[in-house]
């Protein structure tokens, strides 16, 4: 089931609580997946190294951010704004790549950041608002992107840190909501209870394959593959989920995937010089 559809189903509670079982249960469900492949001395040795510590701690936050964010745009049912926000990630990328890895702009980056830049400046003057919940989730998966370049650890190990901080965080939230019995989770197994465990299935799942599946496929098509996802989310919340798209934001989508079309070609062309 795509993302948003799932979302959809628990709208009803709030997002940040939604946020919080979906941290602890990819902390549970992770931390059981790597004990059993036998990976899980990696996660032990973080602790070795402050630099890993600190960086894991800020993208763990930042993580936090993003599903609250996602999970927010579902229940208001914005998930066009989200899909925007994972579309607009790898242009924001290539700016935070020129100011802060000192990495080389070429002239199909800078079309790329153009278009992005047109887009966000039509929604903003033909909508009257600023796509705050896109610029929101692109922006905070662009940051966690440039930190996590930052230290050597593995996906799934630097994941069960960040979902573990989650866990630290939600664990006392979680219990205070059931202490004064406003929490949604119950000990009795009804539906409510058995959709906020698999909060945890639907996140680990997609990114354990898709970090699996880049061991076996060249690097230019796992970059095509990453808009898989909000492709879907796009496609679900125009043709299942019934949301309304006015003609702006229809343009400014428009622009965005000409954008993308243009940055999967210039990455698949340096693939291939490499």
């Amino acid at each position: 089931m795509p993302q948003p559809l799932f979302f959809d189903q628990i709208k009803y509670i709030p997002s940040i609580e939604v946020a919080m079982h979906r941290g602890l249960w990819s902390f549970v469900l992770l931390f059981i997946l790597l004990l059993f492949l036998n990976e899980i001395k990696d996660f032990w040795t973080l602790f070795n190294s402050i630099k890993n510590i600190f960086v894991l701690s800020v993208t763990g936050i930042l993580i936090a951010v993003n599903w609250t964010g996602f999970i927010y745009s579902v229940s208001i049912q914005q998930v066009q704004d989200a899909s925007l926000g994972y579309f607009l990630t790898p242009m924001i990328s290539i700016v935070f790549g020129f100011f802060f890895l000192d990495e080389k702009l070429n002239s199909y980056r800078i079309i790329s950041v153009a278009l992005m830049f047109i887009a966000c400046l039509i929604l903003f003057l033909s909508l009257g608002n600023f796509p705050f919940i896109a610029v929101l989730i692109g922006t905070t998966w662009a940051i966690y992107g440039l930190l996590r370049k930052q230290i050597a650890v593995s996906p799934a190990t630097g994941l069960l840190f960040e979902s573990g901080l989650v866990t630290i965080i939600a664990l006392p939230y979680l219990i205070y909501l059931s202490f004064i019995d406003i929490g949604f989770m119950s000990l009795s197994i009804n539906y409510t209870s058995i959709m906020l465990i698999l909060t945890g299935a639907v996140t680990i799942f997609p990114l354990f394959f898709f970090n699996l599946g880049l061991k076996h496929i060249p690097l230019g098509l796992a970059g095509v593959l990453f808009y898989i996802a909000p492709s879907f989310h796009f496609i679900t919340s125009v043709f299942i989920l019934g949301e309304y798209m006015e003609l702006e934001k229809f343009l400014a989508f428009m622009i965005i995937w000409a954008g993308v079309v243009i940055f999967i070609y210039d990455t698949i062309k340096r693939n291939k010089l490499s």
